[in-house]
């Protein structure tokens, strides 16, 4: 035999249950698939699905990061007082996509420059934010360079894996931006949303 305390707690919980089911929309219901270029505004069209781009012009990118952050709180090392006054929000920059032929293409002819140094090839991940200068140089859509200025990007920076440092005889030009060029940092593109 259950107490009265338990059996109020079973009506109450019943209840709450039962109303969370009343409340439900049926349209959201169903799992429909997600598109990943689908955006909160809309149909996200890439920028440029990735390019090679000239290992100086990626590190003023990363440069730039940590004083961007810094703007928002975010600091290295984290638990400094901060005081901030934001007047506008910034494009979030949820992700990137890019495409994987240009990606593998990239990381083959550098793969094979470092063998041929002798060097084992590291990739570095990192965060950089594209100014005008950098787009100006690698993007030709006026509208996209506007809209892109101040955005976060993800760069791939080869490294040798013994010294953790990009190895400067390697460092082309890149070719067309094809992802071909070697030797050269990695922008992924396609900012998102």
């Amino acid at each position: 035999m259950l107490q009265k305390p338990t059996i109020l707690h079973l009506l109450l919980f019943s209840s709450v249950f039962l109303f969370s089911f009343r409340n439900i929309n049926n349209a959201s219901r169903s799992l429909k698939p997600v598109n990943p270029l689908i955006a909160i505004q809309g149909k996200m069209e890439t920028d440029t699905g990735g390019r090679a781009v000239n290992i100086d012009s990626a590190q003023a990118c990363i440069n730039r990061f940590p004083a961007y952050m810094a703007q928002f709180g975010f600091t290295n090392p984290g638990g400094q007082s901060v005081n901030i006054r934001i007047k506008t929000s910034a494009m979030l920059t949820s992700g990137e996509s890019f495409n994987a032929q240009n990606l593998q293409n990239w990381l083959s002819t550098t793969i094979a420059q470092y063998a041929a140094a002798g060097k084992t090839l590291v990739i570095n991940v990192q965060l950089g934010v594209y100014d005008m200068n950098y787009l100006n140089t690698y993007q030709p859509d006026a509208a996209k360079r506007a809209a892109n200025n101040g955005r976060i990007a993800i760069f791939l920076m080869p490294a040798d894996a013994s010294t953790g440092t990009v190895v400067r005889a390697l460092v082309a030009q890149p070719s067309g931006g094809d992802g071909s060029g070697g030797g050269t940092g990695y922008d992924l593109g396609g900012l998102q949303p």
